[in-house]
């Protein structure tokens, strides 16, 4: 008997019984424990076929029945399966996911139930939508625990669907060390013969993400390129797109610039076709910045105006206040200081209402490096202040370090106590890295 009758007969028993009112209690006897009728129920393929037939008589489920029974269960299990996929598919497309839940949570399912885990990791997908953390956490929990219970977990790769749902989850909440666990959680969980084979290059994506916003840029680096000989491979385009933007940006950061032009191009070509205004958007705002590197403002500056004609398209809101950064930095650079002061309160003032705590740290870093090259300290002072108890609050260790090095050029004018406490809290700062560095090392 295939293990896939053996699952839909245990939910054949399942139901039958709670239809008579029995516990697994009720039906344990000398022959068979209330385990092994657990085991029935959830269709695990080691249980004897002895005991199923001894479980069926025990019900008065006839054998000569079963077939027919069997074909039932697959029809409401293949017009579960079919709901299930399209609910998971339309969630994006909807901007609001309470229709879905009113119809997850009206199919009551049993933990037992092979697409149980699917229904709770799909409840936790759109409570993350809705940024209602605490539901997503709680139903992204209990998917994993329910995959882990059933043969077919394994095969769906829900818990390691579950696991990038909850690494996302954190991550929208700044949590990054806390989304970067979760995220090689999903790694270690994920099986490469199962479904949903996206998730895996899902994953690696969003683990570089994390890497590169905790500062770990050749770790980042590392991870995309490890996975770049399969973007043939990989589905859906977007996280294609994702990880040019990702080389492209990290190749800047190490100082490899004709590298990014050349992959953000290539990105380029890729997103226009799809009218990916969100990857369009940071592609030409990297392009920008690479360009910068090089000093070539006039090219620099046109590939920041292409990116914010793009504002008011649907984009990563977070670009937005990174772009405005960049550009503030572009004119720092040519001493054009009203445009300066222009934009990058435009990037603080956005990184504010949106809570976006990684570019609002470079916001207000920016700001104040607008207020200290014009001799105002003490402006200066307040803004990487801002930055800093953002940076200390969220354990961004490297953006402490280079917040404090800002705030000790600032103070060793005006107070020299002030500058010491700032070299001081640098050399603690410094030792929590060569700490986790030490560690990460010895894992």
């Amino acid at each position: 008997m295939s293990a896939i009758a053996i699952r839909e007969i245990g939910e054949i028993i399942r139901k039958n019984r709670k239809e008579k009112g029995f516990r697994l209690e009720d039906l344990a006897d000398e022959n068979i424990s209330s385990a092994t009728i657990s085991n029935v129920e959830r269709g695990i393929p080691y249980v004897s076929l002895d005991k199923v037939q001894y479980l069926l008589a025990k019900l008065g489920i006839e054998m000569d029945k079963l077939p027919s029974l069997l074909m039932d269960e697959q029809r409401e299990n293949k017009d579960l399966e079919f709901k299930l996929f399209a609910i998971e598919t339309m969630r994006d497309a909807f901007g609001n996911t309470d229709d879905l839940l009113k119809e997850l949570n009206g199919l009551e399912l049993e933990d037992s139930h092979p697409y149980a885990a699917t229904v709770w990791y799909l409840k936790g997908r759109c409570y993350c939508q809705n940024r209602l953390w605490d539901k997503a956490e709680r139903a992204l929990s209990n998917g994993i625990r329910l995959s882990k219970q059933h043969p077919y977990g394994e095969k769906s790769n829900i818990e390691a669907a579950c696991f990038t749902e909850l690494g996302l989850c954190s991550y929208h909440q700044n949590n990054l060390e806390t989304a970067l666990k979760f995220t090689e959680s999903g790694l270690d969980a994920f099986q490469t013969e199962g479904d949903r084979k996206f998730i895996q290059y899902k994953l690696l994506r969003n683990k570089a993400v994390y890497l590169e916003r905790l500062g770990r840029l050749n770790e980042a680096l590392q991870v995309v390129q490890d996975t770049w000989d399969y973007l043939s491979e990989i589905q859906p385009v977007s996280v294609v797109l994702s990880l040019y933007c990702l080389r492209a940006d990290l190749s800047v950061k190490t100082g490899l610039y004709q590298e990014a032009i050349e992959i953000a191009k290539d990105g380029l070509k890729i997103a226009q076709f799809d009218q990916r205004y969100g990857h369009l958007f940071d592609l030409w705002a990297i392009l920008g910045s690479a360009y910068i590197k090089l000093m070539e403002w006039s090219i620099a500056e046109y590939c920041f105006r292409m990116a914010l004609k793009l504002k008011d398209k649907p984009i990563h809101q977070h670009s937005l206040i990174d772009a405005y950064t960049r550009l503030g930095l572009m004119y720092l650079k040519q001493e054009r200081w009203e445009e300066a002061r222009e934009v990058i309160e435009k990037a603080v003032e956005n990184g504010k209402k949106l809570n976006h705590v990684p570019w609002l740290i470079n916001a207000y870093i920016s700001l104040g490096d607008y207020y200290r090259l014009q001799g105002g300290d003490q402006q200066a002072i307040s803004s990487y202040q801002n930055a800093y108890d953002l940076a200390y609050a969220n354990q961004l260790r490297y953006k402490e370090q280079t917040i404090l090095l800002r705030l000790a050029k600032c103070w060793e004018k005006i107070d020299e106590q002030e500058f010491q406490r700032c070299m001081r809290n640098i050399y603690k700062v410094q030792e929590k890295i060569s700490e986790e560095d030490d560690f990460l090392e010895n894992l």
